[in-house]
């Protein structure tokens, strides 16, 4: 469970003891009632420049997060803030973060999110009944079993989860339970008990006539003071560093500008299958960088059912199939981080150089590989999905980049900054609003292959070119080897995880489930178990028990199933 702020406001409820409903970690509990309403906070005892919960003259006011605005660097310029601007001000706000405002001279609470809702906020509202939020959903839901407040079962959310590996849009398995969307305020209004939300950013998809050389100066303009800003926000806590680093392409970018920028005393971590180019590759650059390395080694993948409901479904609420996230949060708990105060990572980083770039994508057609799973081969489910319809026609002018951004990115691959949150900070260059809007106006072309990528590189940062990337088992200096490469090994090592053959990966989950025996029988233990529960009608079960069976691409059909089982769990029992 991660850490975080939450409020009640349900009419006839006194809400009490929510210091009971999370687990012991390094955090400080904070409350503030107001007549039989209750908001507070339950925060990482760390970053305390950046975090806070205080109140002055009526008005209560909580940030969590990394704050990264330049004029508005302390909670007396959020109060100074807000008493000249109104909740205007948050529209100012740059980092990773939530918060909320409890006026009690208005009588009105407002909660908002950052530019990618990079920290949860998931919120209840009833007209009649009241209004609730909290940035772990099983807070609210634990808080709404003890005290009586019924919810039911989002069914959509349950076939998302099973299928895609993720839940869509801002829903939860709570019908009556909603995520806060990225770039938005909710006002509640507690006298009037009425609720109106503003999303006052939103992507756009409108193409750029910028020239191509100009792009590459603005690339370099931007993304360099993104990782500026992020390590020095690291320095006014510390002097030591840590970062995820890979045989990928953005957490050594971010890592080796860094450097460059003047940051020493950098420790990396890189994690996965020995012998892996991941691991290899990560050692090269860590070595010829001078950086203070460990490689954890994932062999087997025993960590898969090392306690999958305490370790990897109770952190981000099962909001994401558990696999995708365990490898870093299994591995980072392994190390004694005190002395950093943040972890960097390259989070993102190739969803804005073009990795998901796609012309006149058909949502229709293609509707069976949106998700984290890769595929579905029971496609008639997807017809289950009472909302799947509606939330793909948003995207079908907008078009597939805007939806991975939107939904993968913000639903999906996120959230393994999620796992972590109850006892670290994550931050990324690569969630910089600015950033992330120029890179969407980019034309395709320049983003085709990630070329642009490695232009700016080659340009600005060779250094970083000189060491071989995963993606292509070369190093990413000539145009060629990104285009040919990549394929080669797409499709090569594609077709040895089909057939679940050896193949190179950080994470060879084919050859784990299939070379590891207890892996699989622990799975299909924890499904005969969950599925025996009473809760699930012999429609579900029966579905359920099909898309398990299916083993798709590296079994993350498995993995999607049992994590909606436990997440089930969770939030209903």
């Amino acid at each position: 469970m991660s850490a975080g702020l939450f409020g009640f406001f349900i009419k006839d409820k006194k809400i009490g003891q929510i210091a009971s409903l999370y687990p012991e970690f390094d955090s400080v509990f904070h409350e503030k009632f107001l007549a039989h309403n209750v908001v507070g906070g339950k925060m990482l005892n760390a970053l305390n420049k950046d975090r806070f919960f205080i109140e002055q003259d009526g008005i209560t006011i909580a940030f969590d997060g990394i704050n990264l605005t330049e004029n508005i660097s302390d909670s007396n310029d959020f109060f100074q803030q807000y008493r000249q601007n109104g909740v205007d001000f948050v529209k100012q706000l740059k980092g990773v973060f939530v918060g909320f405002i409890l006026d009690e001279h208005q009588e009105k609470l407002y909660i908002f999110s950052d530019n990618l809702a990079t920290k949860s906020l998931y919120y209840y509202y009833h007209p009649e009944f009241g209004f609730a939020f909290s940035s772990s959903l099983q807070v609210l839901t634990k808080a709404f079993r003890q005290n009586q407040v019924s919810y039911t079962l989002n069914t959509d959310a349950v076939y998302m989860m099973a299928l895609y590996g993720m839940v869509l849009d801002n829903q939860t398995y709570v019908s009556e339970i909603a995520k806060l969307p990225y770039s938005s305020i909710l006002e509640y209004d507690i006298k009037q008990q009425r609720l109106q939300l503003e999303q006052y950013h939103q992507y756009h998809s409108k193409k750029s006539d910028i020239s191509y050389d100009k792009a590459i100066d603005k690339i370099e303009v931007l993304l360099g003071a993104a990782i500026q800003k992020n390590w020095a926000k690291s320095k006014t806590y510390s002097d030591q560093y840590f970062t995820l680093l890979s045989g990928g392409m953005d957490a050594r970018v971010n890592a080796l500008v860094a450097k460059e920028l003047g940051y020493k005393n950098i420790k990396s971590l890189t994690f996965g299958q020995s012998g892996s180019k991941d691991v290899l590759y990560a050692e090269q650059i860590a070595k010829g960088e001078g950086f203070d390395h460990k490689s954890i080694l994932l062999d087997g993948g025993d960590y898969l059912i090392d306690n999958i409901f305490e370790n990897y479904i109770i952190p981000n609420d099962g909001m994401i199939f558990f696999n995708g996230s365990a490898h870093m949060s299994s591995s980072l708990k392994q190390e004694d981080l005190s002395a950093f105060p943040i972890i960097h990572s390259g989070q993102i980083g190739d969803v804005l150089f073009g990795a998901f770039v796609a012309e006149n994508f058909d949502f229709k057609e293609n509707k069976s590989s949106l998700g984290y799973t890769g595929f579905v081969r029971q496609k008639d489910l997807l017809d289950k999905i009472e909302s799947l319809d509606s939330i793909l026609e948003k995207y079908r002018q907008r078009g597939y980049e805007m939806y991975i951004y939107e939904q993968r990115q913000i639903h999906a691959t996120i959230y393994g900054d999620r796992s972590i949150a109850a006892y670290k900070d994550t931050i990324s260059p690569f969630y910089d609003k600015e950033l992330i809007q120029f890179c969407m106006s980019l034309p395709n072309a320049y983003k085709k292959n990630q070329i642009i990528y490695f232009d700016w590189l080659k340009k600005y940062h060779p250094q970083v070119v000189q060491y071989p990337w995963d993606k292509i088992n070369m190093n990413p200096d000539k145009h060629w080897k990104i285009k040919y490469g990549k394929l080669f090994k797409k499709y090569f090592n594609g077709a040895k995880k089909y057939f679940h053959w050896h193949y190179e990966s950080m994470n060879p989950y084919g050859i784990w489930l299939k070379e590891n025996p207890k892996i699989i029988a622990h799975l299909d233990q924890i499904l005969q178990e969950e599925l025996s529960r009473k809760f699930w009608s012999d429609e579900m079960k029966n579905d359920l028990k099909k898309i398990y069976a299916d083993d798709i691409f590296e079994f993350r059909n498995k993995f999607a199933v049992i994590t909606v089982l436990l997440a089930i769990r969770l939030h209903f029992e």
